[in-house]
């Protein structure tokens, strides 16, 4: 039997298309959704429902946003089995199956996870007031946004997060069928790079649920930014960690939820 072989993004599948003239076959392109097991010196960390790219991104990200590791420097590297999709990764700390036991799982597309509760999360200390963005800007970026994601315009069927440091068009920006995996995955790559996440903004076009805003501050991101809407719990714990929140970012409006004294 011949090995299998990794798949792209998006796949190819026939359907039946119904219009006003009736229905026809034709061949659209849909998501592609696998499950992405992420292992960490043989020990099985989680499985992610996910898009089967970037895969070395989303564990640095997941690990580090879901608390099992502190800092860039404590990812030691990763194989990829892009067949099987699997990530081998290693860390320069040994990870406690105890801390397994912690995790909370999140509303997320996919069934998001991450090991520390919504309680410790909640009594982190807050962002600092520093970064600060103007408000052309934010609806600037908003507009930039929705430009510049080929894998959803294909598909309609992922979520896309970008990284803007300090305000300008965002170099960095991934798709993904679940949104926490992408914002995941921008954060792995941000931490690759070196990126200094004070200044930045993540600007994402799904739901902004409690576990966007956990992640988002693990990053040290102070302003996160969606197209779409938060949820309560988001607000509050926006509030919480002095996170600035914004929801409804269109070409000419938007609404700050929490923290806007960094909007100018």
């Amino acid at each position: 039997m011949a090995d299998p072989q990794p798949l792209e993004p998006l796949v190819r599948m026939d359907i039946v298309k119904v219009t006003a003239e009736g229905p026809r076959m034709e061949t659209d392109v849909v998501a592609t959704e696998v499950p992405v097991t992420i292992m960490v010196d043989g020990l099985e960390i989680a499985t992610l429902m996910g898009t089967p790219e970037h895969l070395d991104d989303l564990a640095r990200g997941f690990l580090f946003t879901s608390g099992l590791m502190q800092r860039s420097g404590d990812f030691l590297g990763c194989e990829v089995d892009e067949a099987h999709w699997v990530v081998y990764a290693r860390l320069g700390h040994k990870v406690e199956p105890s801390q397994l036991f912690r995790r909370t799982f999140t509303s997320g597309c996919g069934k998001g996870v991450m090991f520390s509760s919504p309680l410790e999360l909640a009594g982190r200390s807050p962002l600092s007031a520093g970064f600060a963005i103007a408000g052309v800007r934010v609806q600037e970026l908003a507009n930039w946004f929705r430009r510049h994601s080929d894998l959803h315009h294909a598909t309609g069927g992922v979520h896309t997060v970008a990284l803007s440091v300090d305000g300008a068009d965002p170099e960095l920006i991934r798709d993904d069928v679940g949104r926490h995996n992408a914002a995941d995955k921008v954060v792995g790559r941000a931490l690759a790079m070196g990126v200094d996440l004070e200044r930045t903004l993540l600007v994402t076009s799904g739901r902004i649920s409690s576990e966007i805003v956990h992640k988002t501050r693990r990053a040290g991101i102070p302003v996160l930014v969606s197209l779409g809407a938060p949820t309560h719990q988001a607000v509050l714990l926006a509030h919480d960690l002095n996170l600035t929140l914004i929801g409804f970012a269109r070409q000419n409006r938007f609404s700050i939820f929490a923290a806007p004294e960094r909007i100018t």
